[in-house]
């Protein structure tokens, strides 16, 4: 009998995280949940991302508490990955040990700012969706 929805152990999860460079963060202002897109870097215990001084950075800064989401979709699998965490500006010494990462961002404007996310709880699904 085929199972149709699986859990992800922790590895598998960092696995699929490693797989993407695109997903969502979500941040809490004044109790209202916002959403962003980010590229990122899973490197298997935290998530990095660029960004620059505006409402996504005033949001960590007011509460750091944060989620992560990434996912893929092909005919046969849908697979979810969320990470709950504490979202922190990296300091110079841990953004020159990432600096020469794949780390890049689609738009143009220069992206200064370098944050992690450390993990509190990762979870993730594996959806099967052939019959």
């Amino acid at each position: 009998m085929t199972e149709y929805t699986m859990p992800l152990d922790s590895d598998e999860a960092w696995s699929h995280l490693r797989s993407k460079s695109y997903g969502r963060l979500s941040v809490s202002h004044d109790g209202q949940p916002d959403v962003f897109p980010v590229n990122f870097l899973a490197d298997g215990s935290t998530i990095m991302f660029r960004s620059q001084e505006g409402t996504k950075l005033e949001r960590i800064d007011a509460n750091p508490r944060v989620a992560f989401e990434a996912d893929d979709v092909t005919a046969d699998r849908v697979w979810s990955v969320v990470v709950k965490g504490v979202a922190v500006r990296m300091d110079e010494a841990s953004v020159d040990a990432v600096r020469m990462a794949p780390f890049w961002t689609w738009a143009p404007e220069p992206k200064d700012v370098f944050i992690r996310i450390r993990p509190t709880e990762i979870t993730g699904r594996l959806f099967n969706r052939s019959h």
